[in-house]
């Protein structure tokens, strides 16, 4: 038992091939580690061919692991620890409409995220990995502890390459996540990420493209009259020409788990969407766009066995988008687009386009109220930030988002100006100081409940933060 606590503790890290991404409660989260041997396979496994999924920093050449009686050990993480305050004589913690990764819905602009840990320890012995990952947020030590915080092992899995000696072939059995088309400056998937117990099989394509296919089920939660939720996928991307690269999905995720004395309904949805990413001359960047729709029938019913537009499950969708009121338990339909642009202009000067528009079809309709309104309604943000690299240890920038949550109705809608100082860490992370200002509209409100007898959000806003990758 000692050994092996030794060997987890005394590995060294080694590198994600995808850059972190999360997971809830908060953003963000980190991909499944790479094979790392000392002359690495490619794996099978689909790459999303979405902007990385990066916390802004590069990406290490050399991964390190610990070899022991023919098996390798690897230890990869993310963390990010921000303290943000109301920028005034009398600093307390900030009051925001865009800072809840879930119940901000279409508002949230990452800006203000959480703090956020994940570990993820993997044994390897040829073809064969077995992978564990630990997760929490809100650091104890720095606040209340929360027990719905601290996640403890939330992911187990195996997988095999070449599975039964088929070259380019892969299997992934357990509890672990897939992401499809994440956009990096909202920290949101426009197809979907899987919160699954199951398996997934994927094939390399000759020419570079993948496949995938995988079912799996999401536990119910009867107390929340959430049923016994499937959701499966198939997704494939193929580089069609030398610097562009199209992709496909369609997920489907249900339930049929009705049961004596309880309210729940049979519920599906269906996501179906088409990305595409293109590689600028000369190193300049990339460009990635996205489009998704969505069919939701009585979704309010699915447990969160698949998450988008920071919304889990159907209840999520029900309450940022469909509408509790008379949306017939969530029904309706989604069309999304998202674009996202990071260029380099020269070489210490970069600057980063971004944006998201969502049409939203529900059975909710107030011709009265257009906070009410959920039907024929267009949910637009967009955002620009240009960056300079004063040295190899500084760097300046400066974000601009627009937020509108309904293009019908002006006054509901924000607007956010942050200027920011960072301090690389190499290629581990980075150290950086935040401040904001807001502009908000009439109708901008705190959330019901949110603070009690507050309804104005903060203007300013300030934040230290250091996060790291390995």
């Amino acid at each position: 038992m000692r050994a092996a606590l030794a060997v987890l503790l005394l590995s060294a890290p080694a590198f994600a091939e995808d850059a972190p991404a999360f997971v809830p409660p908060p953003s963000t989260e980190t991909t499944s580690p790479k094979t790392l041997d000392p002359a690495p396979k490619e794996a099978a496994a689909i790459e999303p061919i979405t902007t990385d999924d990066t916390v802004g920093v590069t990406k290490q050449e050399d991964a390190k692991g610990l070899d022991a009686a023919g098996v390798r050990f690897e230890l990869h993480g993310y963390a990010r620890m921000p303290l943000s305050a109301k920028s005034s004589l009398r600093p307390r913690e900030p009051f925001l409409v865009d800072n809840d990764y879930y119940l901000s819905g279409f508002a949230y602009t990452r800006l203000y995220e959480p703090d956020w840990s994940e570990l993820f320890f993997s044994a390897r012995k040829g073809n064969y990995k077995a992978e564990f990952g630990l997760f929490a947020s809100l650091y104890s030590d720095y606040a209340s502890a929360r027990l719905e915080n601290q996640l403890g092992i939330a992911q187990a899995s195996v997988s095999a390459e070449n599975f039964l000696d088929q070259e380019g072939l892969s299997v992934q059995l357990g509890v672990f996540w897939d992401r499809f088309g994440y956009v990096e400056p909202y920290d949101t998937y426009v197809f979907g990420r899987t919160h699954q117990g199951g398996f997934k099989v994927a094939y390399a394509l000759p020419g570079g493209g993948r496949v995938q296919t995988g079912l799996g089920l999401h536990q119910a939660q009867l107390q929340q009259n959430l049923g016994l939720t499937p959701v499966a996928h198939i997704a494939g991307t193929y580089p069609v020409a030398k610097d562009l690269t199209l992709g496909a999905y369609v997920l489907r995720t249900w339930t049929r788990d009705k049961r004596q004395l309880s309210p729940i309904q049979d519920g599906t949805m269906y996501v179906a969407g088409t990305d595409a990413r293109y590689k600028l001359p000369g190193d300049r960047g990339h460009v990635y766009g996205a489009f998704s729709f969505y069919h939701m029938d009585k979704v309010l019913y699915l447990a969160p066995a698949l998450e988008v537009m920071h919304s889990t499950g159907g209840r999520g969708l029900t309450e940022n988008f469909l509408g509790t009121d008379s949306s017939d338990d969530g029904s309706g339909k989604m069309y999304t687009l998202a674009v996202d642009a990071p260029i380099k202009v020269i070489d210490k000067v970069g600057v980063r386009a971004f944006g998201m528009a969502t049409w939203v079809r529900s059975p909710q309709r107030d011709e009265m109220d257009p906070l009410a309104n959920r039907d024929r309604r267009l949910y637009l943000k967009w955002g620009v930030e240009p960056s300079y690299r004063i040295h190899e240890k500084l760097a300046v920038s400066a974000r601009f988002d627009r937020v509108i949550l309904d293009l019908y109705d002006s006054e509901n809608s924000f607007r956010v100006l942050s200027p920011k100082l960072s301090f690389p860490l190499d290629t581990w992370g980075e150290l950086f100081i935040m401040y904001s200002h807001y502009w908000y509209g009439d109708k901008i409100t705190l959330r019901a409940g949110q603070v009690p007898l507050e309804t104005m959000p903060d203007t300013d806003v300030f934040k230290l933060q250091a996060q790291v990758r390995w």
